[in-house]
């Protein structure tokens, strides 16, 4: 676990997820229902948070670092783009409540709720160390790719940071919304995708 996060901030971290995944409205949420799901004190909480505005917007951003995190470690164990690619789109498949919560995210950050400028700060603040986490997972896959070859221009991986995570992307939201229902439907929809992705990658890599 990040030793930034302290263990009470992580209570409500997932005290947060946990609300959002059984159906409550994040804008109606309160405090006292955070905290109690947390399993600490109303006043212990504003020690670590201003307010639940605050909380709601880090526990999105948590929980979007942890499944990035994890998403990679499994991507580390699969030897071909195919796999590590059909394993993205998997876990997507196989957790979609979780990849809601980094769907629900990206929502925040088209309006001007004070949740969102809470989210765009953790960005901001977060792209003064470093990559945003679904950015750095797709860069990580694509240096790995790189195999010896060298370093593309910045352009290039900048576009396929960028068109690698439109696509999945999308592929969550249509999971989201039960688009493929059948096991057929999703294994068809899982391939092609994966095979342009795979064919895309190579051949901006493979650019002069």
């Amino acid at each position: 676990m990040n030793k930034d996060y302290l263990p009470k901030e992580i209570a409500i971290y997932q005290a947060v997820i946990e609300l959002f995944e059984e159906g409550a409205d994040i804008n109606n949420l309160t405090v006292s229902e955070i905290t109690a799901r947390a399993g600490i004190g109303k006043g212990t909480a504003y020690e670590y948070f201003s307010g639940k505005e605050e909380m709601i917007a880090k526990a999105f951003f948590y929980n979007g670092e942890m499944f990035c995190r994890q998403l990679y470690e499994g991507i580390c164990n699969e030897k071909t783009l195919y796999d590590k690619i059909n394993f993205v789109l998997l876990t997507m498949e196989q957790q979609v409540p979780r990849a809601n919560c980094i769907f629900r995210l990206i929502h925040m950050l088209s309006d001007n709720s004070s949740l969102s400028s809470w989210i765009k700060e953790l960005l901001r603040k977060k792209n003064l160390f470093g990559e945003a986490p679904a950015e750095d997972v797709i860069r990580k896959v694509l240096n790995d790719e790189l195999n010896g070859r060298d370093m593309p221009s910045e352009e290039k991986m900048a576009y396929l940071v960028l068109s690698i995570y439109s696509k999945v992307f999308c592929y969550g939201m249509m999971l989201k919304g039960g688009r493929f229902e059948q096991t057929e439907q999703k294994e068809t929809m899982r391939k092609l995708l994966n095979m342009g992705i795979c064919r895309e990658i190579e051949e901006i890599l493979s650019m002069q």
